[in-house]
């Protein structure tokens, strides 16, 4: 027993002593040379969009300046393979805008937008051959995941999604449906290649026919893509005959147009829109798509004229499915700002669309925005379409907001007082902007949803909705945690040699 005792002593002795060996060759960890610095000034960044134009159409891309300093701006077409600048790099100082005009053809175009320095936006419209109009916001970085909700493959309409690899390598991307059902894969729509620098077309109507409710789902197995979908409305190509001496018609009051389905790059627990219509000539929807695999229990809430309160419902989307949520009803005004949000923390995205019946038949679609912010730049505010600013407010306080056109707060649109759950809505034209004023910028002191409209002009009669872009899109989430240095992990001064000009 008292040799065990002794060797076990004898180990004891030895690890002791390796310990205190290493602890002597291990120098302890030195405080870090440069403290970390909370706050990331963000001066560089991306804009990627596909600006969907076709033959014998032009799409007019806006880049503006949002900040307070100037931005330094590149813009290069990207197709096929090849990357091509679009003249020299732009130096565009707080307020100014560049336009760049693009033509359409069979294949879209797709454009990639750098700026440095102050930060820039990036939209872009096109006034359809057809007298329809469309346009969207570009996104600032590709995602290995988009998500859209909205699509319709009746007859008469039709969807398309597509996809944009800005990089040099092949992508490959899997595109799923979510149905009221639940979600549909297919073989077909499996391993999809998308070329490095290019743009490929994914017709959904071919994949998924028949389907008034339908949600897309792209999922990136190799690569990063950017996805943007168009939807077009329509009425059934029926022949006119008769069954018992009654004629078969169309239904005059369904959706006609063309609008684009603006994609996710991630679900959230709250969307705001701005803007949206329920009277005699139009009509207002949110289709909901929920990637997850539990159902979302949702409150779909609207500004009320009469009380400034909200008309709540609910609404429960089930696993990897879709829901249309008409808003007939929701509200007292003709126009009002929404908020749908998941009282069960399960995350959804969703899109709003405006359609007006009558021979000026159009439709326009809205993405629902995760997060307000206290500032947001719209691009772009096209002359001649007698443009109008919806501000919501869906918080319990009130707040106070200033809007200007081109830099300059129009008489009335500065220190706007919007109560708790208003909309307002601000033309232009009373304000004295007849030009379109671009760029847009709304700042508040606290969260407000925003909305440009585009109504029409002479040559065109469609109908546009704009969101300008919430400053937390290019700064980061004011909500997203501060990443902090762990304590337990050890840094050393290391002194690097200095570099040489070769």
């Amino acid at each position: 027993m008292s040799r065990q005792i002794a060797f076990v002593l004898t180990v004891l002795a030895l690890l002791v002593g390796a310990t205190v060996a290493a602890d002597r060759v291990v120098a302890a960890p030195e405080p870090p040379s440069a403290t970390f610095a909370e706050q990331i000034d963000v001066n560089s960044g991306a804009w990627y969009c596909v600006p969907i134009a076709r033959n014998g159409e032009t799409a007019t891309l806006t880049v503006a300046a949002a900040g307070e300093d100037t931005s330094r701006v590149t813009v290069a077409s990207v197709g096929g393979g090849q990357v091509e600048d679009l003249g020299e790099p732009r130096q565009l100082k707080p307020g100014d805008t560049e336009e760049i005009e693009i033509d359409g053809g069979r294949r879209p175009p797709a454009v990639e937008i750098r700026w440095r320095g102050g930060p820039a936006t990036a939209s872009w419209n096109v006034e359809g051959r057809e007298g329809d109009r469309l346009g969207d916001s570009c996104t600032p970085s590709p995602a290995p995941r988009w998500l859209l909700s909205g699509a319709s493959t009746v007859i008469g309409s039709s969807t398309r999604v597509y996809l944009f690899n800005p990089f040099d390598s092949d992508a490959v991307a899997r595109v799923a449906f979510a149905t009221p059902e639940g979600r549909v894969n297919l073989v077909s729509s499996e391993n999809l290649s998308v070329p490095a620098r290019d743009v490929i077309a994914v017709d959904v109507s071919d994949l998924q026919p028949e389907h008034p409710d339908l949600g897309v789902i792209v999922e990136v197995d190799a690569g990063r893509v950017i996805a943007t979908g168009v939807q077009q409305f329509g009425q059934p190509d029926l022949p006119d005959i008769e069954l018992d001496g009654a004629g078969v018609s169309g239904d005059t009051g369904a959706p006609a147009g063309r609008t684009v389905l603006q994609a996710q790059p991630s679900d959230a627990t709250s969307a705001g829109f701005a803007y949206a219509a329920a009277d005699e000539r139009n009509a207002s929807w949110i289709t909901v798509l929920n990637p997850n695999t539990r159902s979302a229990e949702l409150e779909v809430s609207a500004s009320d004229e009469v009380a400034a309160e909200a008309v709540a419902q609910e609404v429960v989307v089930g696993p990897e499915s879709v829901e249309r949520i008409e808003l007939e009803g929701l509200s007292s005004k003709s126009t009002f700002g929404v908020t749908v949000t998941s009282t069960n923390d399960v995350g959804f995205v969703a899109t709003s669309f405006v359609a007006r019946s009558g021979d000026d038949a159009a439709v326009t679609s809205l993405a629902g925005i995760p997060e307000a912010d206290q500032t947001s730049v719209a691009a772009t505010a096209p002359g001649g379409t007698g443009p109008a600013l919806a501000l919501y407010n869906a918080g319990s306080t009130p707040v106070t907001a200033t809007a200007s056109a081109s830099g300059v707060a129009p008489e009335g649109w500065d220190a706007l007082e919007i109560a708790a759950g208003e909309m307002r809505l601000l033309p232009f034209a009373q304000a004295g902007v007849t030009d379109g004023g671009a760029p847009v910028t709304v700042s508040a002191d606290q969260p407000l949803y925003a909305t440009l409209r585009l109504a029409g002009s002479n040559r065109v009669s469609g109908l546009l909705t704009l969101p300008p872009v919430p400053a937390n899109t290019w700064e980061g989430s004011q909500d997203a945690p501060i990443p902090r240095r762990d304590e337990a992990l050890g840094t050393r001064p290391v002194d690097f040699p200095a570099q040489q000009d070769r």
